[in-house]
């Protein structure tokens, strides 16, 4: 495959994830009604989850986030070993496809989609592209698609620490109410 499809995804991925930086504080306070109602379930810990980031503690999270995906990007070049860089790009895309389905069940706007849809076309391209130019082994395919889910999984749940524990410092310490 071209390398330009791999050294492309750090910045694929940001363009998503400024989305969702840009929008998230103004739309989880603008649809707080919207979401309870719609998901009485889930939808008051979805707001309480997402309400108490602040833009920066948000973006410090997403910043660790794009630092493993280039990281990663760039040691799988580096080392010809493509099946790092497609255990990444697959969490990645599942993450994307998640989105679009929250939109589906939402009906309305929701600060990641615009862009989920702009970075489909590529996450496709990127998938068959590396099945159609990589000489891939389909155990390898298999372990680098778990690896990656799993990663992307533990990675949510430390960025969501990280975030929230730098929101509450930026509250506490550095622009106290």
């Amino acid at each position: 495959m071209n390398i330009l499809v791999y050294t492309l995804f750090p910045i694929v991925f940001m363009i998503h994830e400024f989305e969702e930086i840009i929008f998230l504080k103004y739309w989880i306070t603008r649809d707080k009604e919207y979401l309870n109602t719609k998901f009485p379930g889930i939808g008051p810990k979805i707001y309480s989850q997402y309400s108490k980031f602040s833009t920066s503690g948000f973006a410090l999270a997403i910043a660790e986030e794009f630092i493993i995906v280039s990281a990663l990007t760039y040691l799988a070049i580096l080392l010809q070993n493509f099946y790092i860089w497609f255990a990444v790009f697959t969490g990645y895309s599942i993450h994307i496809i998640i989105h679009i389905g929250q939109w589906v069940l939402y009906k309305k706007y929701i600060p990641v989609i615009v862009t989920s849809f702009l970075t489909l076309p590529y996450c496709i391209y990127g998938f068959f592209g590396f099945f159609y130019y990589e000489d891939i082994k389909l155990p390898w395919i298999i372990l680098s698609s778990i690896v990656g889910s799993i990663g992307m999984l533990l990675n949510l749940r430390l960025i969501h620490y990280i975030g929230h524990k730098f929101s509450n410092y930026e509250n506490t310490t550095v622009f106290p109410k």
